[in-house]
């Protein structure tokens, strides 16, 4: 039960009536008259609104099946800092999940969750805090995320046309809702000047933002990227967009397979030229070249989150449906609150979402 004054985390679908309680926040400035009381009345007669992706469907006419060559920079990346090993954790997504929804829904509190240490606070990080915006801010977040979400769910099919229009759907359906929950988690980092305000945001990747910024050889540019302040170069969260027709399902089932990597130990061939193999490098190199340990990639149809952790070791989470899995925005921005919660300096985020024991390379 939320009580007045308490800092609350709320997603989308979560703010509707049929929730078992009602939250006051009645020590806040409010933007609009019904932001005294959630949830709100239902918008659409009552429809029941559920926070997943919308199906992508093929154009008639659209690009070819051509798969991204492997950049050079990345190819010929020192052997100290080449993909050596690959692993499986199948808790990790569920982890991430429980990181972004704490017990009771919606409401940030201590959860207590089998194998995580008691004092984890969900979305709060590890032996620590890192402290929430004001309520004011938070609102302002959710009086642009709730339209946001009846618009998503009255939204039409769009036809796919080409790798940009597959990006483009993955701004409207995840990076878009994502910003504006982190609002309702982080503060404004760069001042109180209004005109100048920065929350941790997905943007696209940019040449400073490159470990070697200035050289024009760079490589290694992540769809988009996680950015944890105005000024930092240690970026939070990586994100690769590709297409299902160039990268079909089975591409990405296969990074569980010896077609990418070798069963038990996990060895990774830096040399391979088989399509799984050469996603999982492209990856490797955005992680090293932006200076991210967490990401997740997509085909429009699949989608999967990925974390560093070793110096050479890639972990990966089970593989979900891209639309109609109502999971996949909780564990998104579960990765994103790990991100940045870990960038903060709250130590063994990585470590307790993705523990040791659950990584292994059984396939």
């Amino acid at each position: 039960m939320g009580q007045p004054g308490q800092r609350l985390l709320y997603m989308p679908d979560l703010i509707v009536v049929g929730l078992p309680h009602a939250l006051q926040w009645q020590d806040a400035p409010l933007i609009q008259q019904q932001w005294h009381q959630f949830p709100f009345p239902a918008p659409l007669g009552g429809a029941q609104l559920r926070l997943v992706c919308k199906r992508l469907e093929p154009a008639v006419v659209r690009t070819g099946n051509g798969v991204t060559k492997t950049a050079a920079q990345v190819e010929n990346m020192p052997l100290a800092e080449q993909l050596w090993s690959v692993r499986r954790c199948r808790s990790l997504w569920q982890n991430l999940v429980v990181y972004s929804l704490p017990n009771g829904p919606g409401v940030a509190k201590p959860a207590i969750v089998p194998g995580l240490p008691l004092t984890i606070h969900t979305g709060q990080g590890f032996g620590g805090s890192v402290p929430f915006p004001g309520a004011r801010e938070q609102a302002q977040a959710l009086d642009r995320l709730f339209p946001w979400f009846v618009a998503h769910h009255r939204r039409k099919p769009v036809a796919m046309t080409s790798e940009p229009s597959v990006q483009d759907e993955v701004h409207a359906q995840i990076i878009e809702p994502l910003n504006m929950l982190l609002e309702t988690r982080y503060s404004n980092t760069a001042g109180q000047a209004p005109q100048t305000p920065f929350y941790p945001q997905w943007g696209r990747s940019c040449p400073k933002a490159h470990r070697n910024p200035g050289d024009k050889t760079n490589a290694g540019y992540p769809d988009f990227l996680l950015y944890q302040n105005p000024r930092q170069r240690q970026h939070g969260a990586i994100m690769e967009v590709k297409t299902w027709w160039a990268y079909p399902d089975d591409d990405f089932t296969s990074i569980f397979s010896t077609i990418a990597a070798q069963r038990g130990s996990g060895f990774f061939d830096w040399t391979s030229d088989k399509r799984p193999a050469k996603l999982l490098k492209q990856l490797w190199g955005e992680l090293y070249f932006f200076q991210a340990n967490w990401g997740a990639c997509t085909n429009g149809r699949k989608i999967v989150i990925f974390i560093r952790t070793g110096q050479n070791e890639l972990t990966l989470s089970e593989i979900h449906d891209f639309d109609g899995d109502a999971s996949v925005h909780r564990a998104l921005i579960g990765m994103c609150f790990a991100a940045i919660d870990e960038g903060a300096g709250l130590r063994f985020v990585s470590h307790t979402l993705c523990p040791v024991q659950d990584r292994e390379s059984l396939w």
